[in-house]
This record gives structure tokens, sequence and C-alpha cells, in this order.
């Protein structure tokens, strides 16, 4: 008879874990559990390189799917630790130079004034 321990440690682990079978990790668990049961079939010592990676794989996703995600800081309200400061616009424009169209107009009007 066939041992069970890959299918065995697999339920411990979605037990012990607390996850939802019938919910978002179904998929996981069951691709796990399939898994488990090649590797049960062939056994661990004789299985090949690719099932080994897919078994491993398959409990890396079962132990993420475990942990709890990480809470969100809550955002800095504005005045509490940091000097709110007016927003600063360009600095004007100036001409420093005068264009050629703006000479001729000058030298224009000049001649016609007199």
């Amino acid at each position: 008879m066939a041992s069970r321990q890959c299918l065995v440690e697999v339920n411990r682990t979605v037990r012990a874990a607390g996850l939802d079978e019938e919910g978002v990790h179904a998929a996981v668990i069951g691709f796990a559990r399939n898994l488990a049961r090649r590797m049960d079939k062939v056994g661990a010592e004789n299985a090949p390189l690719n099932l080994l990676r897919l078994y491993q794989g398959a409990l890396t996703n079962l132990t993420r799917a475990a942990t709890p995600k990480p809470v969100a800081k809550p955002g800095r309200v504005a005045g509490e630790d940091e000097v709110v400061r007016a927003p600063v616009s360009p600095p004007a424009l100036t001409i420093v130079e005068e264009s050629p169209l703006e000479k001729l107009r000058r030298e224009k009007q000049e001649r016609a004034a007199g």
C-alpha cells in the first residue's frame, strides 16, 4: 500500500492555517492535494524533479495564503508632524533683451514721430 504522508501533510497545513476549502483558496488547496497524491503514489524519494518542484511550489503557495496580509499604515493628517508650506509659484518672467520685431516697431515709431 502506498504511503499517504504528503497528503496528510497538506491536510494538516490547510487545517492549521484555517484556510477555507470552498472559498478563495480552493484552487490552491485542490492543486496541492493532487500533487500530494501523485507524490505519494510515486514515492517521495523516487519522484521526478519537476514533480518535486511543483509540490514545493504548491506548499509555498499554501503558506503564503495562510500568512495574514500586513496592515497598511495610516496616512498622515496635514499639520501633525510636518509643516504645510504654501505652494511656490514660478518667478515672473521679464524680457531682458528686445526682440528684433519689437526693435523694428520702435524704430518705425521714432521715425514717424520725428
